[in-house]
């Protein structure tokens, strides 16, 4: 059984840490805390259209957006909130059955039918390939790519096609192949006079380590048992990293993260069951995507490229250091970034 008790306790510094600054940021108090804080509008759901008069006041229209994971929790929330401010969207998602009830509950919830589904299981390379390239044949250019889908598993499992373990595949390796092979569409946005962005929906979980070897984050060393909180912290640091990476392409696509704090959605209600109550009080799924919707609609000079956010505010990456402070533990070398930009490319084959 994948050590749920880790998650929440944690063993060490870095990890104790998390769960301290998860109570006081990460639960809905924290939600209703920072909320008050706000310059700017927030709504109190996904759906809400733009010429409601509690609407945050955002207008998508044009926008063409694709967000992964998109037929439940935060990813189906933020699907509904850009839909609601008649943006065109994509949804990639892994299940038919799943992806077209979702599709036809946000339409109906919007009214807007500029709602398209791409079927891929993004962890799949292959999977992935295909549905760039339905979506290029349809779009030449893209204005906001939210990666979100992904899995947190309690026993090893692999892809089909390559054989990957399947949390690193399906946050990590498909999240950066998913935009590599997008990059031509971003970029002609932004010869369009536009501001594309990224963004990689990532975990707190990640403050609890640095990425390793790459043999352990891919579970791949000689005896490694399979510990799924670590793959999917693993995963969600390299996330972090790459935002940070990429941002030094000064390509005028901003790249960034962000985490939804403790949302109740499925997925975390079938990892946790009953152990959710050390997370009380739960944020809704939308309160855990509005910081993230209200990313996607920012314009570019409200925004730090690079960077990691809650609740609408850069957020530290690191805080493993006594007190809060950053420490060094959870930071990678600049030897070890480049090795995993170098194995990430090597392993998608480009």
């Amino acid at each position: 059984m994948l050590s749920r008790a880790r998650f929440l306790f944690g063993t060490g510094l870095a990890s104790t840490q998390f769960y301290t600054l998860g109570r006081l940021n990460f639960t809905k108090t924290g939600y209703i805390k920072h909320t008050q804080k706000y310059e700017s509008p927030v709504q109190s759901r996904a759906d809400v259209a733009m010429d409601d008069e509690s609407s945050d006041g955002v207008n998508l229209e044009g926008k063409i957006i694709v967000v992964t994971g998109a037929n439940q929790g935060i990813g189906k929330e933020l699907a509904t909130y850009c839909a609601a401010k008649q943006a065109k969207i994509y949804m990639v998602c892994r299940t038919r059955e799943r992806a077209e009830k979702a599709r036809d509950e946000i339409i109906k919830a919007t009214s807007n039918t500029n709602v398209h589904v791409l079927l891929a299981d993004v962890g799949e390379l292959s999977q992935v390939k295909a549905i760039v390239d339905d979506l290029q044949s349809k779009e030449s250019s893209i204005d906001c790519l939210v990666c979100n889908a992904g899995a947190l598993l309690s026993d090893k499992r692999l892809t089909k096609d390559g054989g990957r373990e399947v949390t690193f595949a399906s946050h990590l390796l498909g999240s950066y192949y998913l935009t590599k092979l997008l990059t031509p569409q971003l970029k002609a946005a932004v010869d369009g006079g536009k501001e594309p962005k990224v963004i990689f929906v990532t975990s707190a979980g990640m403050y609890t380590t640095k990425f390793p070897d790459w043999k352990d984050a891919t579970n791949t060393a000689e005896g490694q048992k399979y510990d799924g909180v670590m793959a999917y912290a693993y995963a969600k640091r390299a996330q972090v990293i790459l935002a940070e990476e990429w941002e030094k392409n000064n390509d005028g696509i901003t790249y960034l993260t962000a985490h939804p704090g403790w949302s109740g959605t499925q997925a975390l209600e079938d990892w946790l069951a009953d152990d959710q109550k050390y997370l009380q009080p739960l944020r809704t799924a939308w309160e855990g995507a509005e910081g993230i919707s209200w990313m996607i609609g920012a314009p570019k000079n409200q925004l730090q490229n690079g960077a990691l956010y809650l609740d609408r505010k850069v957020q530290p990456k690191h805080i493993a250091g006594l007190f809060m402070t950053e420490g060094t533990i959870t930071k990678n070398s600049r030897d070890e970034i480049n090795e995993l930009l170098a194995n990430l490319k090597k392993e998608c084959g480009i």
